[in-house]
């Protein structure tokens, strides 16, 4: 059923149980067991789409488009992967043409345009259609290019990206500018750190997600938290003169203060950081269950990296970020 899908896969893939987890290259057979799997990046046989529309699988027949070849399913939220395969696969190598890629794009900027699919999708991971983990929908069918014109697709569309303010020095960076840049107009919509907090490390966990084309993949949530954190609360202590004010340090102590009393504030914002730091580890492992598909309860927090002692300790804790994260 799934034979195109799988000759048309390099001999090494990468591949990932878990998209929060990051990729690993692995040969092709070995690949294929897990549920997250790339495709050819320099042979494309497929145009992949991703709907986080719930129940999407006949979107399609409704926007009076061709079937998909395959269509992937989540059967905990009924998201779809919408795979079109194409008769005459397009070449991204250097001695390939122009002109074949461009038409290729095109017709993916229509088709995501016309489904309402993930704007930010880059086409690169996809739902392992012969992972078991998903429900699928086949249909004996391939394409040309040229036949989609057939259903009014508009080549001359643009297709926006999540506006990354890439700075070419990496992942950290580029999530770091592309939230704070979020973060400063977002914050005037809250009128709770906790709350605003939580929207900060739900839009860090969706950037995050544009990496999964990156070399190295998406970064570890660990590290996702831990910007979020310092951006989050940056931005709340200075909502009302963001763009006025300089940042002097992290305290932003005065300099003629006694020492005493700066080592005293140091003292105290050292004890609020330990603090933070048990909470980064409690929203770490929340976030680990959601995107597992676990239900978030003391011992799954466990089998996600919390301590039971850990728990046990902050119990509390760990009940209201339960209750304000899932």
């Amino acid at each position: 059923m799934f034979t195109s899908f799988i000759k048309a896969l390099p001999e090494k893939v990468r591949s990932a149980e878990f998209k929060d987890e990051g990729t690993r290259f692995r040969k092709r057979d070995k690949a294929l067991a897990y549920r997250y799997i790339e495709l050819n990046q320099l042979y494309k046989k497929f145009i992949a789409l991703d709907i986080d529309t719930p129940g999407s699988a006949f979107l399609w027949d409704e926007r009076g488009l061709p079937p998909p070849s395959i269509i992937v399913i989540n059967p905990e939220n009924t998201h779809c992967h919408y795979l079109y395969e194409l008769r005459t696969p397009v070449y991204y190598t250097e001695e390939a043409h122009r002109a074949p890629q461009k038409f290729y794009e095109a017709t993916d900027i229509a088709l995501t345009n016309l489904l309402g699919a993930d704007l930010g999708f880059t086409g690169h991971l996809v739902k392992n259609p012969t992972h078991p983990s998903w429900r699928r929908i086949c249909h004996q069918v391939n394409y040309d290019l040229d036949d989609f014109q057939e259903y009014g697709l508009d080549l001359r569309a643009n297709k926006r990206k999540l506006a990354l303010y890439d700075s070419g020095i990496g992942r950290n960076t580029t999530l770091f500018d592309t939230l704070r840049h979020w973060a400063y107009a977002e914050v005037r919509n809250h009128n709770s750190l906790v709350v605003f907090q939580a929207a900060v490390d739900s839009k860090a966990l969706s950037i995050n997600e544009h990496f999964t084309d990156h070399l190295s993949g998406v970064l570890p949530a660990k590290e996702i938290l831990s910007t979020a954190k310092s951006v989050g609360k940056w931005t709340w202590k200075h909502k009302n003169s963001i763009g006025t004010q300089k940042n002097r340090g992290v305290l932003e102590l005065p300099v003629d203060m006694p020492l005493n009393e700066r080592q005293s504030l140091g003292a105290a914002y050292t004890n609020i950081n330990r603090t933070e730091a048990v909470d980064d580890k409690i929203k770490v492992a929340i976030h680990a269950c959601k995107k597992r598909g676990l239900e978030v309860t003391p011992g799954n927090l466990e089998k996600c990296g919390l301590a039971g002692s850990t728990f046990r300790k902050h119990r509390e804790a760990t009940w209201n970020w339960i209750r304000l994260l899932v």
